[in-house]
């Protein structure tokens, strides 16, 4: 770095003086314009990130970043030209995973309603932080979208620190969270000086915006013209169990079985409680909730200021709480913990004032507890039994802002 230094400043004469420091941030600036202009590469579609396929078969249309590497953010899906009925659907894993689709259930169910076709967009990541899903409905009602329902994650009772899992969509803190005074705190706290950065440059460099794909094209050039390793060298490995073992009595199945690795809060956990606070996913959740929902004033104002963006949107929106396993809610302390979170989501209910803005903070699993089948806490091996139970319901919440149109 220092030989790096001394020829910047001896041979080309930089970074000598202010004037000249001055200089070579103008021709980076210039040269980013043109690089962009040169390349300029068509903007990130829904097409370049890689999903498994819904079974059953669905439209529904994925926007959500899959690699934390990609600062596109949630992409805007392509227009249609008759005139749908949008739907945004946000989450996180519990929405969709693997071929294991909620939002594509509902999709295979209802296709009309009135007279326009039903189109639902998907905004989801694995483990979605608060602040995350503000984006995702920033982005949706920007893409005018006519209603939303959102999966309400029961960990967002707790302080966002423990949950910094996508920080590449931190460039998006500039617009989600200068526009309410209250999040200007929140602002400070949760974006980096490169967060901006990244934000100017995503904007004037279109080549920035596109790079998770350009990425993936220039990975497929190298590994064309790479000698020494051979497709097949290194088998792709398969799913990761969630804690090392077969979940809820499903035994390994590397061809049916969602699983997740350990999420983002296993550290604190860890460290808290001990390595064995992981053996059980069902503990691990219930300790989660009951330690860190006491006092997390972050989780508080960006749960409010979440409710407050969907309302201001005007457009009829429908939140749940994702639905344990009937199995994992005979649990004691994991029902408990159910408690807690039904209590916490009933009072931000109360403060709604929008009679298009319906939250539903208890367990829906309840309805339909008979043919429910869970790989493990929230991740469904059938999405049907609750397709079933939301269908009535979003339609009833969409006939709030237009009662003369019907689900078909």
């Amino acid at each position: 770095m220092n030989t790096m230094l001394r020829f910047l400043r001896e041979r080309l004469g930089v970074l000598g003086s202010w004037a000249s420091i001055g200089r070579v941030v103008a021709w980076v600036a210039v040269w980013a314009v043109v690089i962009g202009v040169v390349f300029a590469p068509r903007g990130p579609a829904p097409a370049d990130r890689e999903r498994d396929a819904d079974a059953p078969p669905s439209d529904v249309r994925y926007l959500g970043p899959t690699s934390k590497q990609d600062l596109a953010g949630f992409v805007t899906p392509p227009e249609r030209l008759d005139d749908p009925f949008t739907v945004a659907w946000i989450g996180g894993s519990e929405v969709k995973l693997r071929e294991v689709s909620v939002a594509g259930e509902v999709d295979g169910r209802i296709r009309m309603f009135g007279d326009r076709p039903v189109q639902i967009d998907a905004y989801t990541l694995l483990a979605p932080r608060p602040i995350d899903v503000i984006r995702a409905v920033d982005a949706a009602v920007a893409d005018g979208v006519d209603a939303i329902v959102l999966s309400i994650n029961a960990t967002w009772v707790t302080d966002e620190w423990s949950m910094r899992e996508w920080p590449n969509l931190d460039v998006a803190n500039v617009g989600s969270l200068l526009r309410r005074p209250s999040t200007w705190p929140w602002e400070l706290a949760l974006t980096s000086p490169a967060d901006v950065s990244w934000r100017v440059t995503r904007a004037i460099v279109p080549v920035v915006e596109a790079q998770n794909r350009l990425n993936g094209d220039a990975q497929d050039l190298v590994d064309a013209f790479d000698v020494v390793s051979q497709p097949g060298d290194d088998p792709a490995p398969g799913p990761a169990p969630i804690d090392g073992g077969p979940i809820d009595g499903i035994p390994p199945d590397d061809e049916l079985d969602p699983r997740l690795p350990d999420d983002a809060t296993s550290f604190w956990l860890v460290e808290e409680y001990g390595p064995s606070i992981l053996d059980d996913t069902t503990q691990r959740v219930a300790t989660m909730v009951d330690g860190l929902a006491d006092d997390s004033p972050v989780a508080d104002a960006l749960n409010l200021r979440l409710v407050q963006a969907i309302e201001a949107a005007g457009i009829p929106a429908y939140l749940y709480v994702a639905p344990f396993s009937p199995e994992a809610l005979a649990d004691p302390e994991l029902a408990d913990a159910a408690r807690q979170v039904e209590a916490y989501w009933t009072g931000i209910a109360a403060r709604v004032e929008s009679p298009l803005v319906e939250i539903e903070p208890g367990q829906l699993s309840s309805r339909f507890a008979v043919p429910a089948r869970y790989f493990d806490l929230v991740h469904m091996a059938d999405a049907g039994p609750f397709a079933d139970v939301l269908v009535p319901v979003l339609c009833a919440n969409w006939q709030r802002a237009d009662p003369d149109r019907v689900c078909s």
